[in-house]
């Protein structure tokens, strides 16, 4: 395979209301179809609106209720079904849940609709209830060596550098909010510095930068199809790849480690009481918002 078309869909999901998120998004795939794309990109979360972080009355219980588990959640079933018809491979995001545990995850799907890669987003700042994902690893797909972060993961250079080191060819990156060209500018950089194409498919803006860090599609559109063509070729081999072939690795070391003295996740990468403080903040600051909301805009009754 030489090169991919590449659909990328911009939408905002509504808060706990999967069919009505699922639906528009089976739509804006077939557009996506309908406009040769072979992989198609969609955002962070789009399947449940991103509720764990956009819900001011969000509890463990009411996320349970919509996530999905793997590989059989409802809708996860519907999404295979929808790549083996239209033979493509697919990506979104989604609440996962495993037990009673939470996870932002998102996952790929083949043309034969089966998950050949899922991941789990390692640095869920702000979003009650859940958990932390356990790895940064590529995979070994039919269109490449693809790895995945989600939103706030893109923050962390090193998230972006271990995939990197394992020679990981594209990265896929679907978003809720953020994604202004300041981070179009951000991505140039982390592209050219390891090596990998990045994808970017956010609520409200679609990207996709070489690893040269060249902007083949930048775009700030809500509610919209975006279709690029992805070139292997871009990607550098073996001596090209400059940035791995010259690192000192017996000097990373404290790379490992943190030097401040607060950290939001602990030893074994679950949240520290600095970062369910900062949830707790986060969802008064969400009820402070709806109930000024309120105020502004009182309800009409009809007489």
């Amino acid at each position: 395979m030489h090169r991919i078309q590449v659909g990328i869909v911009t939408m905002d999901g509504t808060p706990r209301q999967s069919e009505k998120n699922y639906t528009r998004l089976e739509q804006y795939v077939r557009q996506a179809v309908a406009r040769r794309a072979q992989l198609v990109v969609a955002p962070e979360n789009i399947l449940d609106g991103y509720a764990a972080c956009t819900d001011p009355d969000v509890t463990r219980e009411r996320l349970l209720e919509i996530a999905q588990t793997i590989p059989n959640g409802p809708y996860l079933a519907r999404a295979g079904q929808l790549c083996r018809e239209l033979s493509i491979y697919l990506v979104f995001g989604f609440l996962e849940k495993i037990g009673t545990d939470l996870f932002n995850s998102c996952a790929m799907f083949d043309p034969q609709g089966r998950i050949i890669a899922k991941y789990s987003k390692v640095h869920p700042a702000d979003e009650s209830y859940i958990t932390p994902g356990r790895e940064l690893k590529p995979f070994d797909t039919p269109i490449g060596r693809v790895g995945f972060l989600i939103c706030g993961d893109r923050n962390i250079p090193a998230n972006f550098a271990t995939l990197g080191a394992q020679g990981v060819e594209i990265v896929i990156l679907p978003m809720d909010g953020g994604g202004g060209p300041g981070n179009a500018e951000l991505m140039r950089r982390r592209a050219c510095e390891n090596h990998c194409w990045i994808v970017v498919a956010n609520t409200w803006s679609a990207a996709m930068v070489s690893p040269r860090g060249e902007l083949y599609l930048e775009r700030y559109e809500s509610e919209c199809v975006s279709v690029q063509r992805l070139d292997y070729s871009e990607i550098p081999k073996g001596e090209q790849r400059k940035c791995f072939k010259y690192r000192r690795t017996d000097l990373y070391g404290p790379l490992a480690g943190s030097a401040e003295p607060h950290s939001h996740y602990d030893a074994n990468g679950y949240p520290t009481e600095l970062e369910e403080k900062s949830r707790s903040e986060h969802r008064q600051e969400l009820r402070r918002g709806r109930n000024e909301q309120q105020a502004d805009y009182p309800p009409v009754h009809d007489v």
